[in-house]
């Protein structure tokens, strides 16, 4: 099935050097990001949110839900569950980095409710992508100018081994209170992430 892209109210830089679009993308926009997706000439297929950070009137859509205020999910996560419901399994959040500190969380932990329920989805702006790992073997590319980090979502991911990068792990285990494994190199065109136990978020970055 076709990917769902979320385009958040934040982004720094443009959102297609964020991700290479597909005609078939069903596109979603979180609140104030359709005025985001406008300035590049992007239309969206449905726009949700509270529009607290812009009016409801600025908005011409097909699809336009609003949500109140007042309420326990974020914009995105409700973007998220609307196209789950819609049966989506393939999704990137654009943008959503950056800005305020507490907004970037609540999108690492919307990427983890995808994963806990069983879709994929990415994070994604100019300058970074995140997703949260099982346990498992991961071929990564190399991505010219790109640092790895891989970081523990909860006590600990064990059993950790990195081949082609430039600093190797055998064995080895990453807590949640130290960041052991942040801003790893390739050395290779590939790279290799094998982990036995925990669920962990991988991070590609450039500066």
């Amino acid at each position: 099935m076709a990917r769902c892209i979320i385009i958040t109210a934040y982004h720094t830089g443009k959102i297609k050097d964020s991700y290479l679009p597909m005609p078939e993308d069903f596109i979603i926009c979180a609140d104030a990001g359709y005025l985001l997706a406008r300035q590049e000439g992007i239309t969206p297929d449905a726009v949700l949110g509270d529009f607290d950070s812009m009016e409801r009137s600025q908005v011409t859509c097909p699809d336009i839900i609003r949500v109140p205020v007042e309420k326990d999910d974020t914009d995105t996560l409700l973007c998220l569950k609307y196209g789950m419901e819609l049966g989506y399994r393939d999704f990137i959040m654009i943008g959503g980095i950056g800005g305020r500190l507490d907004h970037t969380i609540a999108n690492i932990q919307t990427l983890l409710y995808a994963h806990n329920h069983g879709v994929l989805m990415e994070m994604a702006d100019a300058q970074n992508t995140a997703r949260v790992l099982s346990p498992g073997t991961y071929h990564l590319k190399e991505k010219k100018g790109y640092k790895l980090s891989l970081f523990s979502l909860n006590e600990a991911c064990t059993g950790i081994y990195y081949t082609g990068l430039k600093y190797p792990l055998q064995n080895a285990t990453l807590t949640n209170d130290f960041p052991l494994g942040v801003s790893n190199a390739f050395v290779c065109e590939e790279a290799k992430i094998t982990f036995a136990t925990g669920t962990a978020l991988l991070i590609l970055s450039k500066d």
